[in-house]
């Protein structure tokens, strides 16, 4: 759906996650236009590859919630494309240390940039205020998701 139209339904009985949904469809698709060589997952990868520096493949498999096997495919295509490396961890030889490259750091501030790009679009109309407490709301809304 390109230009899905709620104005003639009560948005208070449409889920929240609902819009979630498909600010997020837009977001990959905005993401595709502008990174063509990586995929929306390859994004989620190495953002927390970003905030997570010498994070192992299980630890990275706990935070996204995806098997071991599904990040090592995963893992595998970007340290292929150079945006990752994997070292032995010293004190554990069967684990294995993940890091973003040089260009692997290079494309994620580029993929931080275009992002902030594309927020700043939505906050336009509003003060700092407005969208503080919406990110407040919002980092709210995600806790109590996790924490059930």
């Amino acid at each position: 759906m390109d230009n899905t139209d709620f104005k003639d339904k009560n948005d208070s009985v449409i889920p929240i996650i609902f819009y979630i949904d498909y600010i997020n469809i837009e977001y990959h698709k905005y993401l595709n236009k502008k990174f063509k060589d990586i995929t929306p997952r390859d994004f989620t990868y190495l953002i927390n590859i970003y905030y997570h520096p010498n994070i192992s493949q299980r630890q990275l498999a706990d935070l996204l919630i995806v098997s071991e096997a599904n990040v090592g495919q995963i893992i595998k295509r970007l340290e292929n494309n150079n945006l990752i490396h994997r070292n032995f961890d010293e004190n554990n030889k069967s684990r294995r240390i993940i890091n973003l490259t040089e260009k692997g750091k290079t494309r994620i501030l580029s993929l931080l940039e275009e992002s902030q790009k594309w927020e700043d679009k939505f906050f336009e109309k509003y003060d700092i205020g407005d969208e503080m407490k919406f990110r407040e709301m919002i980092s709210d809304y995600y806790q109590k998701s996790i924490d059930e």
